[in-house]
């Protein structure tokens, strides 16, 4: 192993480079992981490389920023361990829990995560299925909280956005028993993406096949995965039963229905993450095809115009494509 490795850091606003730190060392319960592959999360890339804060409010993004960051949906082989870790050496591992931007983050060659943050993930297993895994524990933790709430068996489900989040809510819902699960998104080759994914149908916002609350055939309980307030309005008026807010909302939202239950975002669970994992693994949550393009660290700006343009849902970072 070399004493260094490249990873990419944000110097400033639109500029994004790979710079050359040493490899760090596992402390107690921690792995060193050689990176496999960590995909884009589309929020935080286009946010910290365009020098927007992701909500109101917020200060604004500190240059340079933490090496390795934002990266964060990672999957890799543990390559060293610390003192008092159960997971072994050559063990194939997924993150399921970001670590905090004040950490190194996985656009490297090798990052330190601490072992509770890692999931182990079989070694035959695609790495476009489980590299999101922790997005994919994210979208479960609001699927569990409805399916514990008011429930998603047998009902008729929305899902407004099919961004990635979105993709991998209605497989969820569908994995728990939905009878059909209808898409919303003004993009037209991720609607056709959604019906091969499952969906009955997939529809642009407002379409007026989509019936209105208190409508036959409106949606029992909807999920939100675009975090627009007018987009939120839509699809409460769409929506008899209950709406689960999960994406990271851009302008505060109004309740326009009284008796329409409205379910917030739990936060992170390893539970929520082994329920991901258990899907995956069983074939009921495909993420694969949320991978449109593997591409070096080197080609990062190119990824993340793909990301804005909307031609990629998400970009595979292969380390060992470096130019």
């Amino acid at each position: 192993m070399s004493a260094t490795m490249k990873a990419m850091q944000f110097i400033g606003v639109e500029q994004a480079k790979l710079i050359k730190v040493p490899i760090p060392e596992p402390g107690p319960g921690q792995v060193l992981v050689k990176v496999k592959a960590v995909a884009t999360c589309p929020q935080w890339d286009m946010h910290i490389y365009y020098g927007k804060p992701m909500v109101d409010n917020q200060p604004p993004i500190p240059y340079p920023y933490t090496p390795g960051q934002p990266g964060h949906e990672m999957t890799g082989v543990i390559v060293r361990t610390g003192e008092g870790c159960r997971l072994p050496v050559g063990q194939s591992v997924s993150a399921w829990r970001d670590q905090g931007h004040h950490r190194y983050g996985c656009y490297a060659e090798y990052v330190v995560m601490d072992e509770e943050n890692v999931l182990p993930v079989p070694a035959d297993m695609p790495y476009t299925k489980v590299v999101s895994l922790e997005l994919a524990m994210c979208v479960a933790a609001s699927i569990l909280r409805l399916k514990n709430t008011v429930g998603i068996k047998g009902k008729k489900c929305g899902v407004n956005g099919l961004g990635p989040a979105g993709l991998i809510a209605l497989q969820m819902m569908l994995a728990e028993g939905a009878t059909e699960v209808v898409g919303i998104d003004p993009n037209g080759e991720r609607r056709e993406l959604a019906i091969s994914l499952g969906a009955s149908s997939a529809f642009e916002p407002d379409d007026e096949r989509i019936a209105l609350r208190g409508e036959p055939g409106c949606f029992q309980v909807a999920i939100d995965c675009a975090g627009f307030p007018q987009a939120v309005a839509s699809l409460m008026d769409r929506t008899y039963e209950a709406i689960v807010l999960f994406a990271v909302k851009k302008a505060d939202y109004i309740l326009r229905h009284y008796t329409l239950t409205v379910i917030g975002y739990p936060g992170h669970s390893r539970e929520a993450a082994e329920y991901a994992l258990r899907l995956i693994e069983d074939h009921k949550v495909d993420m694969s095809p949320l991978i449109s393009r593997e591409l070096p660290f080197e080609r990062y700006e190119e990824a993340v115009g793909l990301l804005r343009s909307q031609d990629a849902i998400k970009i595979g970072f292969l380390p060992e494509l470096g130019e």
